[in-house]
C-alpha cells in the first residue's frame, strides 16, 4: 500500500512519506550548523512568561484571539491567559496532534495522527470531529463558517463550523517531492490561499472553486530534486499586497485586491514572506535572512550569522526583526541593517512562525515551550 521514493546520491536528504510516490525533501541536507557570532547587544530579549505544552513535531502554531492563547502538544490542546500564560482549561485529544491550532476566535481546530480533524469551542467542550482522506502537518483554517483542511494527498476539504458535514473538497496533483519545512494555508480578500508542491498558489473561494492560481516559481533541471519547486511557509496578506515565496523559486508579492504582479525576488526560500512597514524578510535554504524593500523588491541586506542553523519563519518584535532555530536561540535583528541586536534562548527547536501578540511573539518549541518573548532596552 505504501512506498518509499528514494533517489540515487540523495538518501541522505529524503525522508519516506507514508503516502505513494511522495516523498519529503531536507533542504538543509547534512551540513553542520555555523556557531552563533558575537554580537554588541543594543536591547535585551526578554521572555514574558513561559508554558509547557508537551512535545511536538515542530510544526504546531500557537493561535493568539482577543481573550486567549491556544496551544496543542503530545494529545492535549490548551488555552493559556495571554498576559500571564497561565492555563485556563485543557482538554485531550483522541490522539497526538499533529497540525494546529486553528482558530477563528469563537471555534478551535486540529488534526490528530488518527488523521482526524477535531473542532472545539472555546470552553474546550468537542463540537465535532471527522475522519481525513489522509494525514497532515498543516493547521486547519477556521473562519467564514468552514474549518478549511489540506492534506498529504493535496486534497482540500472544508467542513461546515457547526454541523462538521462536509462541504466541499478540492483535489490538487500530487508531487514526486515536497519540502519538508513548515506550510500553512491563509485567508485573503480573493479566497483561501494555499502554496502547492508544483510552484504555484492557489486561491479558492468559500464555495471552493478555484479563484485564481499563480506562478510563485518555475521547476528548471533535469533530476526531480533539481526540479522540486514547492511553495513554502504561510502566504503573506496585508491591505496592499499578497506574497507567497518557493523553495528553489523566489518570493513573489502582487496586489491584494486584484492579484497583478508587483514585484518578485529570486531565491531560494525556507520560509513564507513576513512584512513590515518597509521591508519584506524570508529565509533561505542555507538560513540566510533576506530583507527587501516592500514596495519595489530591492534587496535591502542580507545576514548570513545563520547558515544552516535552520531559522524561523522572521517576525517583529517590538523595533527589531527575530528569528528562532534549531537551537531555540532567539535572535533579534536591526530591521534597518540586519545585525543581531539583542538574543535570548528558549528550550528546543523552533521550527514554526511565532505569533504575533502586542509588540512581542509567542513562540513555540518541539519540546513543547510557550513563551512570550518581548523586546526591553537594556536599562529596565
Amino acid at each position: 500500500m505504501f512506498s518509499k521514493k528514494v533517489l540515487t546520491g540523495m538518501v541522505a536528504a529524503i525522508m519516506a512519506l507514508p503516502l505513494t510516490g511522495c516523498g519529503f525533501f531536507a533542504p538543509q541536507g547534512p551540513h553542520a550548523p555555523t556557531e552563533l557570532q558575537e554580537f554588541e547587544p543594543l536591547v535585551k530579549a526578554k521572555v514574558s512568561w513561559s508554558r509547557d505544552v508537551g512535545e511536538n513535531s515542530g510544526y504546531l502554531v500557537p493561535a493568539v484571539t482577543d481573550n486567549a492563547v491556544y496551544a496543542a502538544g503530545e494529545n492535549k490542546i490548551y488555552r493559556l491567559d495571554r498576559n500571564t500564560g497561565d492555563e485556563v482549561w485543557s482538554v485531550e485529544t483522541g490522539a497526538n496532534v499533529t497540525a494546529g491550532v486553528g482558530t477563528d476566535g469563537n471555534y478551535l481546530a486540529v488534526v490528530t495522527e488518527l488523521g482526524e480533524v477535531e473542532v472545539y469551542d472555546a470552553e474546550g467542550s468537542l463540537a465535532w470531529k471527522a475522519r481525513l482522506s489522509a494525514e497532515t502537518q498543516i493547521a486547519p483554517l477556521v473562519g467564514q463558517g468552514l474549518v478549511v483542511v489540506s492534506t498529504a494527498d493535496t486534497r482540500v476539504t472544508a467542513f461546515d463550523l457547526i454541523t462538521g458535514q462536509r462541504a466541499w473538497h478540492y483535489q490538487g496533483q500530487t508531487a514526486a517531492l515536497t519540502v519538508d519545512t513548515f506550510k500553512q494555508m491563509a485567508w485573503a480578500p480573493a479566497g483561501i490561499l494555499i502554496g502547492q508542491a508544483n510552484g504555484r498558489l492557489l486561491a479558492l473561494g468559500v464555495d471552493g472553486r478555484v479563484v485564481f492560481d499563480a506562478v510563485i516559481g518555475q521547476a528548471h533541471g533535469i533530476t526531480e530534486v533539481e526540479r522540486l519547486i514547492d511553495v513554502v511557509g504561510r502566504p503573506w496578506v496585508d491591505q496592499q499586497l499578497m506574497c507567497a515565496s518557493a523553495y528553489q523559486g523566489g518570493v513573489v508579492c502582487m496586489g491584494a485586491m486584484n492579484g497583478r504582479p508587483v514585484w518578485e525576488a529570486k531565491v531560494s526560500a525556507v520560509t513564507g514572506p513576513v512584512s513590515d512597514a518597509q521591508m519584506m524578510y524570508v529565509v533561505d535554504e542555507e538560513g540566510y535572512v533576506h530583507a527587501y524593500n516592500r514596495y519595489n523588491g530591492r534587496e535591502a541586506w542580507v545576514n548570513t550569522d545563520f547558515k544552516y542553523r535552520e531559522v524561523s519563519q522572521p517576525i517583529r518584535i517590538g523595533g527589531t526583526v527575530a528569528v528562532a532555530d534549531l537551537e531555540g536561540v532567539v535572535s533579534l535583528l536591526n530591521p534597518s541593517n540586519g545585525l543581531v541586536v539583542g538574543r535570548t534562548e528558549l528550550s528546543g527547536a523552533v521550527r514554526a512562525p511565532a505569533a504575533q501578540f502586542g509588540y512581542g511573539a509567542i513562540f513555540q518549541t518541539v519540546e513543547g515551550e510557550v513563551a512570550y518573548v518581548l523586546q526591553e532596552s537594556l536599562e529596565d
